[in-house]
């Protein structure tokens, strides 16, 4: 095989593996069962995307805990309380993804959120307990993980991201706050899909 040949060979394969592996983040399983917050890729670099989300409505419950893991199932619990009829109107919600566990800077809480389907966003359903968030259209920087999330994984994700975007004009714009978003059930085993949000102002 000629030098030529040999590079000719090296493009095609990496295509041919970019092309199958995506440059872009995979879109998880879930959102081809659920519906799932809509949003416009802006920009693609290594490991790493930005989102523009327009407007999504979410239903959460804030938690204290110092374990995000903790939080997150104790609110996810409520949260099925609630799609399965335990709210105001006593009606049952399609269950949607992800679940968003929503890290405050300087605030202890933990707000673990569901996302409200389209066809309840003008009037989400009420309950005592839950509050509703409109998010205004926001970009979000992402970074995909797989498997089951631990504790001990949040940090080292978020640094990851935060290592991803230096160089970039993201590296010195102010966020809001950072997000796990986790697209299974939890009775699911295989094929976890997870995202480190950075949710700019």
């Amino acid at each position: 095989m000629s030098a030529t040949t040999f590079f000719q060979f090296l493009v095609l394969s990496s295509f041919i593996l970019a092309s199958f592996f995506g440059v872009e983040g995979k879109i998880p399983d879930a959102c081809k069962k659920y519906e799932c917050p809509s949003y416009e890729v802006t920009e693609v670099g290594k490991d790493y995307e930005i989102r523009r989300y327009d407007s999504p409505v979410w239903i959460s419950n804030s938690r204290q805990d110092k374990s995000l893991v903790t939080a997150t199932i104790k609110g996810f619990a409520r949260l099925v309380n609630y799609v399965q009829g335990d709210n105001k109107d006593k009606k049952e919600i399609k269950m949607t993804a992800p679940v968003t566990s929503e890290i405050l800077s300087g605030n202890s809480s933990i707000v673990v959120s569901f996302f409200v389907p389209k066809e309840n966003q003008k009037n989400p359903i009420p309950a005592d307990d839950l509050t509703v968030q409109r998010w205004p259209a926001s970009s979000v920087a992402v970074r995909q993980f797989y498997g089951s999330v631990k504790d001990s994984d949040v940090l080292p994700e978020v640094a990851a991201l935060k290592a991803s975007l230096a160089g970039t004009k993201w590296a010195n714009t102010p966020y809001k706050s950072f997000l796990v978003a986790q697209y299974n059930a939890p009775f699911e085993l295989f094929n976890l899909v997870n995202e480190i949000w950075l949710l700019y102002e």
